[in-house]
């Protein structure tokens, strides 16, 4: 009786069960099992048995098969597995310390664009990758950032945290784009006559906005009537800019060329043609006079042949007396 109370009191201070089969006191190995999450976990090939009297001895131990999902999880776990020792006849257990999964990748977030003054939006989640294989999407926690860095063109980084990872996304902020461009669809004038186009064009963006933007016209001087289309371009600008021009004969002047012209300013068309009138009218009145200082110098030319001949023939008639 006193040998059975001593084995059954040393049992209760073991890691392994104890079984009575074989006189076996205790089995067990060096070391703890612990593995990351993901990683098959490494159990000890071999136990050292201790008997009733005291001797040991090391034996091979076959584990049981277990479940790969039981070292697999998210979070930090434990679990047992049995196996036994043949030659013994008796089994074991070993407890598996599993350690919570870590990120391994963080997918890429793709570049932002936004326009000055437009408001930035950042991406709420980002999709990662565990250890023990799992994908999620899990939220960013962003760091702060200045407003000021939305109001002008530049490239600027920001960073979030996803538990204990940092991710970065990168901003590009650029100029708003042209939507839309507003000008009036007609404008009257008349030969030789310069189109009194409109000097601004209303200007939509694409960050909602508006505003009045100059405009560069191309040649707004027309010879002959008919409907044209005039280009132009934004001031500072590349973005096109057209309106059609109705041109007339000056005798069909129309209501709307009328008032074109009313300006007293005289624009430098007017003042070129004038200057042409000028010498055009020089050039007349100088060869009118060319014309009758030849019909005199001929009509004296007639004159002096003449008297020469009556002089010739008065001379041989009294020569001849």
């Amino acid at each position: 009786m006193r040998k059975i109370f001593i084995v059954l009191l040393m049992s209760l201070f073991f890691i392994s069960p104890v079984y009575a089969d074989n006189h076996v006191v205790n089995i067990s190995y060096d070391g703890k099992v612990t593995t990351a999450s993901g990683e098959a976990p490494t159990l000890p090939l071999k136990a050292k048995v201790t008997f009733y009297d005291g001797s040991e001895k090391e034996y091979n131990i076959d584990w049981n098969t277990f479940d790969e999902s039981l070292y697999k999880t998210r979070n930090a776990s434990q679990f047992t597995v049995t196996g036994s020792i043949a030659d013994l006849q008796v089994t074991t257990s070993c407890i598996v310390n599993v350690e919570a999964a870590k990120i391994t990748h963080i997918n890429e977030l793709a570049n932002k664009t936004v326009t000055i003054g437009e408001a930035l939006s950042l991406p709420a989640t980002a999709s990662v990758t565990w250890s023990n294989g799992d994908q999620s999407n899990e939220i960013i926690r962003w760091d702060n950032y200045d407003n000021n860095a939305l109001k002008y063109v530049h490239t600027f980084s920001l960073n979030g945290h996803i538990y204990d990872q940092t991710i970065t996304q990168t901003v590009h902020v650029k100029y708003a784009s042209v939507t839309s461009v507003s000008v009036p669809a007609v404008v009257y004038t008349t030969t030789g006559v310069e189109a009194q186009l409109p000097q601004y064009a209303t200007v939509s963006y694409s960050n909602k906005t508006s505003k009045k933007v100059k405009i560069i016209w191309d040649n707004q001087i027309f010879n002959e009537a008919g409907k044209y289309t005039v280009y132009g371009k934004l001031y500072q600008s590349t973005r096109k800019v057209s309106i059609r021009v109705e041109v007339k004969k000056n005798e069909d002047t129309t209501t709307e060329t009328q008032k074109q012209e009313e300006p007293v300013k005289k624009t430098k068309t007017k003042k070129k043609n004038k200057k042409e009138n000028k010498k055009v009218k020089k050039e007349e009145k100088s060869s009118f006079s060319y014309v009758i200082a030849l019909v005199v110098f001929t009509a004296i030319l007639f004159g002096f042949i003449t008297l020469v001949s009556f002089v010739k023939r008065k001379i041989r008639i009294k020569e001849n007396r």
